[in-house]
């Protein structure tokens, strides 16, 4: 063999190791030990070694009350999958079973996108680095979070001529004369879980329900059997400003 053919073979050698070395690395997302949160539930997901499919992704969690919560993810393409159930299982608690998943890089964000044509509102997820918390404490400071977001900005009570503004913790009540109650609020647990109830600074509690106008203001009643509040009946309807 010449010279020059025997530097084309090598040139050619080193090409294909770069092409598979660069097929690996696009290929392959890791999934161990990354944390996701879809706005209720938080996953830990694993490479699947219980049937020892290279290509089967899964995921175990739950909230705050109880675990159990599984799927699993097939990779078909680079950042394509197919949703599964967690092996054993005969459910799934994200997505439907069939349907296409697919891994989105957005700036800094990480997300998974459950696609359904008979489904608008797909299941999303969001990747998220618990630090030195641990998974679930991260995920519980989500929660609080992704509920402090929903509340946030003004509303006004029409018939009492009334302002609720929501910031961050805190609530400032404004009434018809402009006099203004300010209080911090912390959400009450219902089986360990952050409910809709606001527990305020001065021992005052009320329920809540966001709306697509704005938000319902509920009594809450205490059930001393289940140390838990029951929802009443409505006292305010706010419109959103």
């Amino acid at each position: 063999m010449n010279k020059k053919l025997i530097l084309l073979s090598i040139g050619f050698a080193m090409l294909c190791v770069a092409c598979n070395n660069s097929k690996e690395e696009v290929a392959t997302f890791d999934f161990n030990n990354t944390c996701w949160f879809d706005s209720y539930e938080f996953f830990v997901g694993s490479r699947d070694t219980i049937t020892n499919n290279p290509d089967l992704f899964i995921f175990q969690g739950g909230t705050l009350h109880e675990g159990g919560s599984t799927f699993a993810l097939l990779q078909v393409a680079t950042d394509t999958f197919v949703i599964n159930t967690y092996p054993g299982n005969g459910w799934t608690s994200v997505g439907v079973v069939g349907d296409t998943a697919v891994l989105q890089h957005i700036g800094e964000k990480t997300i998974i996108v459950c696609h359904n044509s008979e489904d608008n509102e797909a299941d999303t997820l969001w990747m998220y680095d618990p630090g030195d918390k641990g998974p679930m404490k991260a995920y519980e400071d989500l929660l609080i979070q992704t509920r402090i977001a929903a509340l946030a900005g003004t509303y006004y009570d029409s018939i009492k001529k009334e302002t609720y503004q929501f910031i961050d913790t805190t609530l400032v009540r404004t009434n018809a004369k402009g006099v203004a109650d300010t209080q911090t609020f912390h959400f009450f647990y219902s089986f360990e879980m952050p409910s809709n109830l606001l527990q305020l600074s001065n021992k005052e509690q009320f329920w809540y329900e966001i709306t697509p106008t704005g938000m319902d203001l509920f009594n809450a009643q205490y059930w001393s059997e289940e140390d838990d509040y029951l929802r009443q009946y409505r006292f305010a309807q706010l419109k959103r400003l």
